[in-house]
């Protein structure tokens, strides 16, 4: 199975209902408005308190849905990373509606995340200046277990210094490093 991290809030779901065409319609999730070309849909699938402030996501084999969330603190990256506040939930669909009904924390006190990718049962996510492999051992749906994947060495305060991890059509894991503030290159 494909896994795919998407940037758009976690409350949307594109979907092709048909054949494309040049019409559009409009279709309001208050308190946006969206212009879709005919033959697509939009539906709601998760919203708060499920998920308060989504910033990326990534499907498991399963279907479960895990999202990175948001804290609100906007302070510089070097200051959160002193007081990590940001999680990451699992949003399952019990009754297999197509809408998530259950959210629950799988990682806790993470620096600003960046990027989100489930691949063979670990959960891998960018908190600069780190790819933490996070993986919960004892199936109770929370992360136990937290290393290290990649250290990134050096964090600025501008949102530069890493996105990802992502899964290319290859079966690599990419990612972008944009600061490297400290570290010699060779």
């Amino acid at each position: 199975m494909k896994h795919f991290s998407i940037l758009l809030p976690v409350w949307l779901a594109l979907l092709p209902a048909a054949a494309k065409s040049e019409e559009t319609k409009q279709i309001a999730i208050a308190p946006h408005s969206f212009t879709m070309p005919e033959g697509y849909m939009l539906t709601q699938v998760a919203a708060p308190p499920l998920v308060k402030r989504p910033i990326h996501m990534c499907f498991d084999n399963e279907g479960v849905l895990y999202v990175t969330d948001s804290s609100g603190n906007s302070d510089k990256a070097p200051v959160q990373l002193k007081e990590p506040e940001h999680r990451i939930l699992r949003l399952v669909d019990r009754d297999g509606d197509g809408t998530f009904d259950e959210s629950s924390v799988f990682a806790e006190k993470l620096p600003f995340p960046e990027g989100i990718l489930v691949h063979e049962g670990a959960v891998y996510v960018g908190a600069p200046p780190h790819i933490w492999k996070l993986r919960d051992t004892d199936g109770d749906h929370v992360a136990d277990e937290r290393t290290s994947w990649f250290d990134g060495g050096s964090i600025e305060g501008c949102g530069n210094d890493m996105h990802g991890p992502y899964a290319g059509p290859d079966g690599f894991f990419y990612w972008c490093k944009g600061a490297f503030a400290g570290r010699a290159m060779s």
